[in-house]
C-alpha cells in the first residue's frame, strides 16, 4: 500500500507540475496584448488551469495537514483553517485568484510561496529550458493532431490560433473564444499579405457558421488547416 501511496504520489505531482509550468508559459506570452484584452485571458487562465492546479494541489495539502473531506471533492476554503500561520494568507490569495482574480503573476507568486518546503513535502519547480522547450513541443504535437481532427468551426479556429501564436511567440496560448479575433491581429502581423488575406477570409466563415448564417465549408476548413500548417513549418513566410 505504501508503494501505492507514492506511485499516486509522483503521479499527481507529474500532473501538478505539469499545470503549473503550462501556467508559467501561458503567462509569458501575455505581453503582447492591450491590459483589456490581457485581463480577459488572465481570468480564463485562472478560471480553467488555474483551478486545476489548485484543486491538485489542495488535495495532496489537505492530506499532508489532515483536513478531512469526502469523495474527490474539497471544498477549498476548508482547507485554510488547517495551514500554518504563514501559509494561510497564500491560501486565502489563490482562491480569490481562481475565483475573480485577473492577475497571473500574483497567483504565481502566492502559489510559489505556498508550496515552499516550509509548508509542503510537494516538489513543485519550474522547468529548465530544454524541458520547457520539450512541453512546447508536446503541446505543439497535440494542437496539431487536434488540428487534423477538429470538425467544429469555433473549434478549429481556436486550435489554430493558438498554433500560430505558438510559432510566433515560442508561449503557450490559453484563451476564451471571444477573444480570437485580438490575438489574430497580433498573428498577422507576422504574416505575409496573401496569408493575411486568406486568414481574414476563413475568419470571416467561422464568424458566419458560429452566427448560424452559413455553414463552414469541408473545403475552407482544409484550407485553414492548410494556411496553419504552412505557418507553422515556415512555408511561405516573406
Amino acid at each position: 500500500k505504501q508503494w501505492y501511496q507514492r506511485r499516486v504520489r509522483g503521479a499527481d505531482e507529474d500532473t501538478i507540475n505539469n499545470l503549473y509550468n503550462t501556467v508559467i508559459l501561458c503567462e509569458k506570452g501575455l505581453k503582447v496584448f492591450e491590459d483589456s484584452v490581457k485581463s480577459q485571458i488572465e481570468k480564463h487562465i485562472l478560471k480553467t488551469i488555474g483551478t486545476d492546479l489548485i484543486r491538485a494541489t489542495f488535495s495532496i495539502l489537505a492530506e499532508e495537514y489532515e483536513c478531512p473531506y469526502s469523495g474527490d471533492t474539497l471544498k477549498l476554503d476548508s482547507l485554510i483553517p488547517y495551514l500554518p500561520k504563514g501559509a494561510k494568507p497564500h491560501g486565502t490569495s489563490l482562491i480569490t485568484s481562481i475565483t475573480s482574480g485577473s492577475d497571473v503573476a500574483e497567483f504565481l507568486e502566492n502559489y510559489s510561496a505556498l508550496t515552499d518546503p516550509q509548508f509542503t513535502q510537494l516538489l513543485v519547480r519550474k522547468l529548465d529550458k530544454k524541458k520547457e522547450r520539450n512541453l512546447v513541443f508536446a503541446k505543439k504535437q497535440a494542437l496539431l493532431e487536434s488540428l487534423k481532427l477538429e470538425e467544429k468551426a469555433g473549434e478549429l479556429l481556436n486550435i489554430a490560433t493558438s498554433l500560430m501564436f505558438l510559432k510566433q511567440q515560442s508561449c503557450l496560448l490559453h484563451i476564451p473564444g471571444r477573444c480570437i479575433s485580438s490575438v489574430l491581429k497580433v498573428v498577422s502581423a507576422g504574416l505575409s499579405e496573401e496569408q493575411q488575406h486568406l486568414l481574414e477570409g476563413l475568419q470571416a466563415d467561422v464568424v458566419a457558421e458560429l452566427r448560424g448564417e452559413a455553414e463552414m465549408s469541408v473545403e475552407r476548413k482544409q484550407a485553414l488547416r492548410g494556411l496553419v500548417t504552412d505557418i507553422v513549418f515556415g512555408k511561405h513566410d516573406e
